[in-house]
Protein backbone atom coordinates (compact mmCIF):
# COMPACT_ATOMS: atom_id res chain seq x y z
CA UNK A 1 0.00 0.00 0.00
CA UNK A 2 0.95 3.38 -0.35
CA UNK A 3 1.88 5.95 1.83
CA UNK A 4 0.71 9.35 1.33
CA UNK A 5 2.32 12.55 2.71
CA UNK A 6 0.13 15.99 3.29
CA UNK A 7 1.89 17.55 0.48
CA UNK A 8 0.12 14.91 -1.75
CA UNK A 9 -3.28 16.26 -0.19
CA UNK A 10 -5.34 19.28 -2.12
CA UNK A 11 -7.11 21.00 0.53
CA UNK A 12 -7.05 24.80 1.61
CA UNK A 13 -6.14 25.82 5.37
CA UNK A 14 -10.02 25.80 6.17
CA UNK A 15 -9.93 22.33 5.36
CA UNK A 16 -7.00 21.07 7.53
CA UNK A 17 -8.71 22.05 10.68
CA UNK A 18 -9.74 18.56 12.15
CA UNK A 19 -7.87 15.20 12.30
CA UNK A 20 -8.73 11.71 13.28
CA UNK A 21 -6.21 9.39 14.50
CA UNK A 22 -6.94 5.35 14.02
CA UNK A 23 -4.32 3.94 16.20
CA UNK A 24 -2.68 -0.33 15.86
CA UNK A 25 -5.66 -1.74 13.78
CA UNK A 26 -2.77 -4.61 12.60
CA UNK A 27 -3.65 -8.26 11.97
CA UNK A 28 -1.35 -8.87 14.94
CA UNK A 29 -3.84 -7.56 17.39
CA UNK A 30 -6.82 -8.25 15.78
CA UNK A 31 -7.14 -11.44 14.63
CA UNK A 32 -6.60 -15.08 16.56
CA UNK A 33 -3.65 -15.37 14.38
CA UNK A 34 -1.57 -13.21 15.84
CA UNK A 35 0.73 -13.46 19.02
CA UNK A 36 -2.44 -12.76 21.38
CA UNK A 37 -4.53 -16.09 20.18
CA UNK A 38 -7.51 -16.32 21.70
CA UNK A 39 -6.85 -12.83 23.47
CA UNK A 40 -6.97 -10.79 20.74
CA UNK A 41 -9.39 -7.76 20.12
CA UNK A 42 -12.50 -8.09 18.23
CA UNK A 43 -12.90 -4.52 16.38
CA UNK A 44 -16.05 -5.25 14.74
CA UNK A 45 -17.86 -2.22 16.90
CA UNK A 46 -15.07 -0.19 15.59
CA UNK A 47 -15.13 -1.45 11.91
CA UNK A 48 -19.00 -0.58 12.09
CA UNK A 49 -18.39 2.82 13.67
CA UNK A 50 -15.56 3.92 11.07
CA UNK A 51 -17.91 2.43 8.52
CA UNK A 52 -20.50 4.93 8.88
CA UNK A 53 -18.39 7.64 10.41
CA UNK A 54 -15.41 8.17 8.14
CA UNK A 55 -17.28 9.10 4.88
CA UNK A 56 -18.71 12.25 6.90
CA UNK A 57 -15.95 13.37 8.55
CA UNK A 58 -13.47 13.28 5.35
CA UNK A 59 -16.69 15.43 3.64
CA UNK A 60 -16.66 18.22 6.51
CA UNK A 61 -12.95 18.74 6.13
CA UNK A 62 -11.70 16.28 8.08
CA UNK A 63 -7.76 14.09 7.71
CA UNK A 64 -8.01 10.49 8.72
CA UNK A 65 -4.63 9.37 9.56
CA UNK A 66 -3.78 5.52 9.80
CA UNK A 67 -1.26 4.68 13.04
CA UNK A 68 0.38 1.25 11.95
CA UNK A 69 3.22 -0.01 15.09
CA UNK A 70 6.39 -1.63 14.41
CA UNK A 71 7.59 -3.19 17.45
CA UNK A 72 10.50 -5.49 15.67
CA UNK A 73 12.70 -3.72 17.34
CA UNK A 74 13.78 -3.89 21.21
CA UNK A 75 13.80 -0.01 22.46
CA UNK A 76 14.76 0.37 25.93
CA UNK A 77 14.49 3.92 26.71
CA UNK A 78 11.82 6.05 26.54
CA UNK A 79 11.51 9.11 25.02
CA UNK A 80 10.05 11.93 26.83
CA UNK A 81 8.35 14.57 25.09
CA UNK A 82 9.53 18.34 26.43
CA UNK A 83 7.09 20.22 28.62
CA UNK A 84 5.77 23.20 26.51
CA UNK A 85 5.87 26.74 28.35
CA UNK A 86 2.74 28.72 29.22
CA UNK A 87 0.86 28.36 32.02
CA UNK A 88 -2.27 25.97 30.32
CA UNK A 89 0.20 23.04 30.47
CA UNK A 90 1.68 23.63 34.54
CA UNK A 91 0.38 20.95 36.67
CA UNK A 92 -0.47 18.38 34.38
CA UNK A 93 1.44 15.01 34.25
CA UNK A 94 3.30 13.73 30.35
CA UNK A 95 3.33 10.30 29.87
CA UNK A 96 5.55 8.63 32.40
CA UNK A 97 8.28 5.98 31.49
CA UNK A 98 5.72 3.27 30.49
CA UNK A 99 4.00 5.41 28.45
CA UNK A 100 6.86 6.92 26.48
CA UNK A 101 8.35 3.96 26.02
CA UNK A 102 7.99 0.89 23.60
CA UNK A 103 6.42 -2.58 23.53
CA UNK A 104 9.61 -4.58 24.61
CA UNK A 105 8.01 -8.12 25.29
CA UNK A 106 8.27 -9.88 22.06
CA UNK A 107 8.22 -8.85 18.59
CA UNK A 108 5.13 -7.07 17.03
CA UNK A 109 3.77 -6.24 13.86
CA UNK A 110 7.19 -7.17 12.11
CA UNK A 111 7.58 -5.05 8.48
CA UNK A 112 6.45 -7.49 5.56
CA UNK A 113 4.37 -10.19 7.74
CA UNK A 114 0.58 -10.06 7.53
CA UNK A 115 0.47 -9.26 11.32
CA UNK A 116 1.93 -5.98 10.58
CA UNK A 117 -0.85 -5.83 7.72
CA UNK A 118 -4.39 -3.85 8.46
CA UNK A 119 -7.55 -6.24 8.28
CA UNK A 120 -9.05 -6.52 5.20
CA UNK A 121 -12.11 -4.53 6.37
CA UNK A 122 -9.73 -1.98 7.45
CA UNK A 123 -7.95 -1.84 4.04
CA UNK A 124 -11.45 -1.46 2.81
CA UNK A 125 -11.53 2.04 4.66
CA UNK A 126 -8.73 3.54 3.53
CA UNK A 127 -8.69 6.18 0.97
CA UNK A 128 -5.08 5.53 -0.75
CA UNK A 129 -5.57 9.44 -2.13
CA UNK A 130 -6.78 11.37 0.86
CA UNK A 131 -5.80 9.45 4.02
CA UNK A 132 -2.11 9.40 5.67
CA UNK A 133 -0.52 6.26 7.05
CA UNK A 134 2.67 6.82 9.25
CA UNK A 135 4.65 4.05 11.20
CA UNK A 136 5.74 4.39 14.87
CA UNK A 137 7.82 2.62 16.93
CA UNK A 138 6.86 4.01 20.40
CA UNK A 139 3.28 3.59 21.99
CA UNK A 140 2.84 7.33 21.05
CA UNK A 141 1.98 8.07 17.67
CA UNK A 142 4.32 11.56 17.87
CA UNK A 143 7.52 10.18 19.33
CA UNK A 144 9.96 9.64 16.03
CA UNK A 145 7.29 10.68 13.47
CA UNK A 146 6.42 13.62 11.60
CA UNK A 147 2.71 13.45 12.92
CA UNK A 148 3.10 16.98 14.93
CA UNK A 149 3.98 18.59 11.74
CA UNK A 150 1.11 16.90 9.55
CA UNK A 151 -0.91 18.37 12.22
CA UNK A 152 0.34 21.96 12.55
CA UNK A 153 -2.65 23.29 10.90
CA UNK A 154 -4.91 20.82 12.73
CA UNK A 155 -6.98 22.52 15.89
CA UNK A 156 -8.98 19.56 16.29
CA UNK A 157 -7.26 15.96 16.77
CA UNK A 158 -9.77 12.60 17.12
CA UNK A 159 -8.72 9.35 18.67
CA UNK A 160 -9.70 5.97 18.42
CA UNK A 161 -8.57 2.68 17.94
CA UNK A 162 -6.08 0.40 20.64
CA UNK A 163 -5.16 -0.03 23.36
CA UNK A 164 -7.53 2.82 25.38
CA UNK A 165 -4.64 2.33 28.68
CA UNK A 166 -1.39 2.29 26.40
CA UNK A 167 -1.21 3.80 22.35
CA UNK A 168 -4.41 5.52 22.96
CA UNK A 169 -3.44 7.33 26.45
CA UNK A 170 0.02 7.95 25.18
CA UNK A 171 -0.97 9.37 21.81
CA UNK A 172 -3.73 11.69 23.60
CA UNK A 173 -1.59 12.84 25.88
CA UNK A 174 1.05 14.16 23.31
CA UNK A 175 -1.36 15.23 21.16
CA UNK A 176 -2.53 17.99 24.41
CA UNK A 177 1.06 19.07 24.51
CA UNK A 178 1.56 19.95 20.76
CA UNK A 179 -1.69 22.42 21.89
CA UNK A 180 -4.26 19.93 19.72
CA UNK A 181 -8.43 19.88 21.34
CA UNK A 182 -9.00 16.26 21.86
CA UNK A 183 -11.70 14.48 21.69
CA UNK A 184 -11.82 10.39 21.86
CA UNK A 185 -14.10 8.77 20.31
CA UNK A 186 -15.29 6.14 23.18
CA UNK A 187 -17.14 3.84 21.15
CA UNK A 188 -14.17 3.08 18.73
CA UNK A 189 -11.64 1.78 21.57
CA UNK A 190 -10.62 -1.41 22.19
CA UNK A 191 -8.95 -3.38 25.56
CA UNK A 192 -8.82 -6.16 27.48
CA UNK A 193 -9.10 -5.02 31.15
CA UNK A 194 -12.09 -2.81 32.27
CA UNK A 195 -10.89 -1.54 35.24
CA UNK A 196 -7.60 -0.07 32.99
CA UNK A 197 -9.70 0.96 30.47
CA UNK A 198 -11.61 2.74 32.74
CA UNK A 199 -8.69 4.17 34.90
CA UNK A 200 -7.50 5.82 31.66
CA UNK A 201 -10.40 7.37 30.20
CA UNK A 202 -10.58 8.95 33.84
CA UNK A 203 -7.66 9.93 33.08
CA UNK A 204 -7.72 11.35 29.61
CA UNK A 205 -10.79 13.36 30.78
CA UNK A 206 -9.36 15.05 33.78
CA UNK A 207 -6.28 16.26 31.77
CA UNK A 208 -6.70 15.79 27.83
CA UNK A 209 -9.65 15.24 26.20
CA UNK A 210 -12.93 15.13 25.85
CA UNK A 211 -15.05 12.60 25.56
CA UNK A 212 -17.78 11.60 22.65
CA UNK A 213 -18.51 8.76 20.73
CA UNK A 214 -18.39 8.82 16.74
CA UNK A 215 -21.71 9.08 16.16
CA UNK A 216 -21.72 12.64 17.65
CA UNK A 217 -18.41 13.55 16.70
CA UNK A 218 -19.89 16.14 13.84
CA UNK A 219 -22.25 17.54 16.09
CA UNK A 220 -19.22 18.40 18.83
CA UNK A 221 -17.14 19.51 15.62
CA UNK A 222 -19.98 22.01 14.95
CA UNK A 223 -20.46 23.19 18.11
CA UNK A 224 -16.88 24.18 18.13
CA UNK A 225 -17.82 26.33 15.78
CA UNK A 226 -20.20 28.37 17.71
CA UNK A 227 -19.93 30.48 21.00
CA UNK A 228 -21.60 29.85 24.40
CA UNK A 229 -23.69 33.70 24.92
CA UNK A 230 -23.01 35.40 28.26
CA UNK A 231 -25.44 37.52 29.19
CA UNK A 232 -24.19 40.38 31.19
CA UNK A 233 -24.45 43.69 32.89
CA UNK A 234 -21.53 46.19 32.44
CA UNK A 235 -19.72 47.01 35.56
CA UNK A 236 -21.72 43.88 37.41
CA UNK A 237 -18.97 42.28 39.61
CA UNK A 238 -20.95 38.71 38.92
CA UNK A 239 -20.76 39.69 35.09
CA UNK A 240 -16.79 40.98 35.68
CA UNK A 241 -15.88 38.01 37.27
CA UNK A 242 -17.03 35.40 34.20
CA UNK A 243 -15.62 37.80 31.68
CA UNK A 244 -12.42 37.08 33.45
CA UNK A 245 -12.28 33.81 33.51
CA UNK A 246 -13.39 33.70 30.04
CA UNK A 247 -10.58 35.76 28.39
CA UNK A 248 -8.33 34.13 30.91
CA UNK A 249 -9.05 30.92 29.85
CA UNK A 250 -9.37 31.99 25.99
CA UNK A 251 -12.55 30.44 25.41
CA UNK A 252 -14.13 32.90 22.81
CA UNK A 253 -17.77 34.21 23.54
CA UNK A 254 -20.38 36.12 22.73
CA UNK A 255 -21.18 38.33 25.30
CA UNK A 256 -24.90 40.18 25.18
CA UNK A 257 -24.97 43.12 27.40
CA UNK A 258 -28.09 43.94 28.80
CA UNK A 259 -29.19 47.30 30.57
CA UNK A 260 -30.35 47.88 34.07
CA UNK A 261 -31.39 51.40 34.19
CA UNK A 262 -33.15 51.56 31.34
CA UNK A 263 -37.37 51.47 31.59
CA UNK A 264 -38.20 48.65 31.58
CA UNK A 265 -34.91 46.40 32.28
CA UNK A 266 -33.34 44.11 29.78
CA UNK A 267 -33.49 41.96 32.72
CA UNK A 268 -36.68 41.41 32.63
CA UNK A 269 -37.73 41.24 29.40
CA UNK A 270 -39.77 38.06 28.79
CA UNK A 271 -36.84 36.79 26.49
CA UNK A 272 -34.36 36.56 28.85
CA UNK A 273 -36.88 35.66 31.68
CA UNK A 274 -37.40 32.75 29.41
CA UNK A 275 -33.53 31.91 29.66
CA UNK A 276 -33.16 33.00 33.46
CA UNK A 277 -36.56 33.25 35.22
CA UNK A 278 -34.93 35.15 38.23
CA UNK A 279 -33.78 37.96 35.68
CA UNK A 280 -30.21 38.07 36.50
CA UNK A 281 -26.85 38.25 35.27
CA UNK A 282 -24.74 36.60 34.42
CA UNK A 283 -26.20 33.70 32.75
CA UNK A 284 -24.12 31.81 30.61
CA UNK A 285 -25.84 29.82 27.25
CA UNK A 286 -23.61 27.19 26.24
CA UNK A 287 -23.23 26.03 22.97
CA UNK A 288 -25.49 22.37 23.82
CA UNK A 289 -27.94 24.55 25.14
CA UNK A 290 -26.89 24.33 28.81
CA UNK A 291 -27.99 27.26 30.95
CA UNK A 292 -25.62 27.73 34.05
CA UNK A 293 -26.39 31.39 36.05
CA UNK A 294 -24.67 32.43 39.38
CA UNK A 295 -21.58 33.94 39.07
CA UNK A 296 -19.06 31.17 41.06
CA UNK A 297 -21.20 28.50 39.36
CA UNK A 298 -20.15 29.35 36.00
CA UNK A 299 -16.87 29.60 37.09
CA UNK A 300 -16.57 26.32 38.14
CA UNK A 301 -18.46 25.16 35.00
CA UNK A 302 -15.97 26.79 33.24
CA UNK A 303 -13.34 25.09 34.69
CA UNK A 304 -15.04 21.51 34.84
CA UNK A 305 -16.84 21.66 31.13
CA UNK A 306 -13.54 23.44 29.28
CA UNK A 307 -11.14 20.47 30.43
CA UNK A 308 -8.64 21.77 27.08
CA UNK A 309 -8.04 25.38 28.36
CA UNK A 310 -6.14 26.92 31.03
CA UNK A 311 -6.61 25.41 34.72
CA UNK A 312 -7.77 27.65 37.00
CA UNK A 313 -7.69 25.28 39.70
CA UNK A 314 -4.04 23.77 41.16
CA UNK A 315 -3.89 19.95 41.24
CA UNK A 316 -2.36 20.10 44.05
CA UNK A 317 -4.42 19.30 47.53
CA UNK A 318 -3.79 22.29 49.59
CA UNK A 319 -3.67 24.81 46.85
CA UNK A 320 -6.79 23.93 45.23
CA UNK A 321 -8.55 23.85 48.99
CA UNK A 322 -7.10 27.37 49.22
CA UNK A 323 -8.61 28.66 46.04
CA UNK A 324 -12.12 27.03 46.58
CA UNK A 325 -11.79 28.88 49.97
CA UNK A 326 -11.01 32.05 48.68
CA UNK A 327 -13.77 32.03 45.78
CA UNK A 328 -16.11 31.85 48.53
CA UNK A 329 -14.81 34.06 50.34
CA UNK A 330 -14.24 36.90 47.73
CA UNK A 331 -18.42 37.03 48.23
CA UNK A 332 -17.38 38.19 52.11
CA UNK A 333 -16.12 42.16 50.85
CA UNK A 334 -18.91 42.82 48.42
CA UNK A 335 -21.77 41.55 51.26
CA UNK A 336 -20.02 43.99 54.06
CA UNK A 337 -20.01 46.55 51.20
CA UNK A 338 -23.75 46.25 49.46
CA UNK A 339 -25.43 48.59 53.00
CA UNK A 340 -23.19 51.46 51.36
CA UNK A 341 -24.86 51.52 48.14
CA UNK A 342 -28.48 50.69 50.03
CA UNK A 343 -27.65 54.40 52.34
CA UNK A 344 -26.50 55.95 49.06
CA UNK A 345 -28.79 54.96 46.38
CA UNK A 346 -32.17 54.03 47.90
CA UNK A 347 -31.86 56.46 51.10
CA UNK A 348 -33.76 59.64 50.38
CA UNK A 349 -30.79 62.40 50.98
CA UNK A 350 -32.40 63.72 54.58
CA UNK A 351 -32.50 60.47 56.05
CA UNK A 352 -29.07 59.38 55.63
CA UNK A 353 -27.18 60.58 58.05
CA UNK A 354 -29.13 58.51 60.50
CA UNK A 355 -27.20 55.74 59.40
CA UNK A 356 -24.22 57.38 60.34
CA UNK A 357 -23.11 54.27 62.83
CA UNK A 358 -24.09 51.86 60.03
CA UNK A 359 -21.65 53.46 57.81
CA UNK A 360 -18.82 53.65 60.51
CA UNK A 361 -19.56 50.21 61.34
CA UNK A 362 -19.50 49.25 57.70
CA UNK A 363 -16.29 51.40 57.07
CA UNK A 364 -14.94 49.42 60.08
CA UNK A 365 -15.44 45.59 58.62
CA UNK A 366 -14.45 46.43 55.49
CA UNK A 367 -10.79 47.44 56.59
CA UNK A 368 -11.19 44.09 58.91
CA UNK A 369 -12.13 41.98 55.68
CA UNK A 370 -9.39 44.04 53.55
CA UNK A 371 -6.66 43.30 56.33
CA UNK A 372 -7.86 39.53 55.66
CA UNK A 373 -6.60 39.31 52.19
CA UNK A 374 -3.28 41.55 52.74
CA UNK A 375 -2.78 39.08 54.89
CA UNK A 376 -2.72 36.23 52.55
CA UNK A 377 -0.82 38.21 49.89
CA UNK A 378 2.11 38.23 52.33
CA UNK A 379 2.16 34.38 51.84
CA UNK A 380 1.52 34.16 48.31
CA UNK A 381 1.65 35.82 45.19
CA UNK A 382 -1.95 35.80 44.12
CA UNK A 383 -5.15 35.53 46.46
CA UNK A 384 -4.40 31.83 46.79
CA UNK A 385 -1.36 30.37 45.63
CA UNK A 386 1.94 31.50 43.75
CA UNK A 387 -0.42 30.96 40.27
CA UNK A 388 -3.46 33.23 38.91
CA UNK A 389 -6.17 31.44 39.68
CA UNK A 390 -9.78 31.34 39.50
CA UNK A 391 -9.93 32.59 42.96
CA UNK A 392 -8.35 35.94 41.22
CA UNK A 393 -10.82 35.87 39.01
CA UNK A 394 -13.60 36.24 41.78
CA UNK A 395 -11.72 38.59 43.61
CA UNK A 396 -10.07 41.08 41.52
CA UNK A 397 -13.56 42.56 40.17
CA UNK A 398 -14.99 42.61 43.67
CA UNK A 399 -11.80 45.17 44.90
CA UNK A 400 -11.58 46.92 41.45
CA UNK A 401 -15.23 47.71 41.97
CA UNK A 402 -14.59 49.70 44.98
CA UNK A 403 -11.74 51.20 43.89
CA UNK A 404 -14.00 52.76 41.02
CA UNK A 405 -16.63 53.47 43.80
CA UNK A 406 -13.67 55.42 45.55
CA UNK A 407 -11.79 52.85 48.08
CA UNK A 408 -8.29 53.89 48.75
CA UNK A 409 -6.32 50.96 49.52
CA UNK A 410 -3.30 53.51 50.92
CA UNK A 411 -3.47 51.44 54.52
CA UNK A 412 -2.91 48.21 52.45
CA UNK A 413 0.20 48.13 50.47
CA UNK A 414 0.62 44.54 49.54
CA UNK A 415 -3.15 44.30 48.17
CA UNK A 416 -2.72 47.80 46.26
CA UNK A 417 0.46 46.43 44.54
CA UNK A 418 -1.52 43.02 44.00
CA UNK A 419 -4.44 45.60 41.87
CA UNK A 420 -1.60 46.92 39.88
CA UNK A 421 -0.12 43.63 38.76
CA UNK A 422 -3.39 42.14 38.05
CA UNK A 423 -5.26 44.86 36.34
CA UNK A 424 -2.26 44.90 33.42
CA UNK A 425 -2.98 41.36 32.56
CA UNK A 426 -5.13 41.11 29.00
CA UNK A 427 -8.11 39.16 30.90
CA UNK A 428 -8.22 42.18 33.29
CA UNK A 429 -7.42 44.40 30.70
CA UNK A 430 -10.49 42.67 28.31
CA UNK A 431 -12.94 42.18 30.92
CA UNK A 432 -12.87 45.93 32.33
CA UNK A 433 -16.28 47.32 32.62
CA UNK A 434 -16.71 49.36 29.11
CA UNK A 435 -15.93 53.50 29.70
CA UNK A 436 -14.98 52.70 32.89
CA UNK A 437 -12.39 55.05 34.49
CA UNK A 438 -10.18 53.12 37.70
CA UNK A 439 -11.47 55.93 39.67
CA UNK A 440 -14.26 58.73 39.98
CA UNK A 441 -17.62 56.85 39.14
CA UNK A 442 -20.33 58.98 38.98
CA UNK A 443 -21.15 58.65 42.11
CA UNK A 444 -18.30 58.09 44.64
CA UNK A 445 -19.34 56.08 47.29
CA UNK A 446 -17.01 56.45 50.02
CA UNK A 447 -16.36 60.03 49.66
CA UNK A 448 -20.12 60.50 49.80
CA UNK A 449 -20.31 58.13 52.82
CA UNK A 450 -17.90 59.75 54.71
CA UNK A 451 -19.18 63.14 54.06
CA UNK A 452 -22.08 61.97 55.75
CA UNK A 453 -20.23 60.93 58.80
CA UNK A 454 -18.75 64.11 59.12
CA UNK A 455 -21.59 66.42 58.56
CA UNK A 456 -23.67 64.57 61.07
CA UNK A 457 -20.85 64.88 63.65
CA UNK A 458 -21.19 68.92 62.98
CA UNK A 459 -25.17 68.80 63.37
CA UNK A 460 -24.56 67.07 66.69
CA UNK A 461 -21.58 69.69 67.92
Amino acid sequence: MTTTVLSDIKMDESQIRRALLVVDLQQDFTTPNGPFKNSYFNIDHIISNLTTILPHFREHNGIVIWIKADYSKFISEPKYLTRPEGERYEGIPMNDALLSGSHKAFPLCMPGTDGEKFMPEIESLIKTDQDIIITKTYYSAFTDTNLADILKDVQEVHICGLVTGVCVQATTTDAFFHGHKVFIWTDCLGHRNEKGHRKALSNMKRWYATMINSSNYYQQATLANLKPILYFVNGSIPSWRVMMVLYEKGIDFEGKRLKVMSTPKETKSAEFLAINPRGLTPTLVDTDGSIIAESLAILHYLEEYYPNTLPLIPVEKSEHIKVLQRIQESQNLVDIYEPLEEIVFKTPKEEQSSHKDSIIKTLQLIDQELAFWEMYLTKTTFIACNHFTLADCAFYPVIAYLIHRGLNLDKFPILKNYINTIKTKPAAIKSHPIDWVEKGGKINIFRVVNNIVINSNKENE
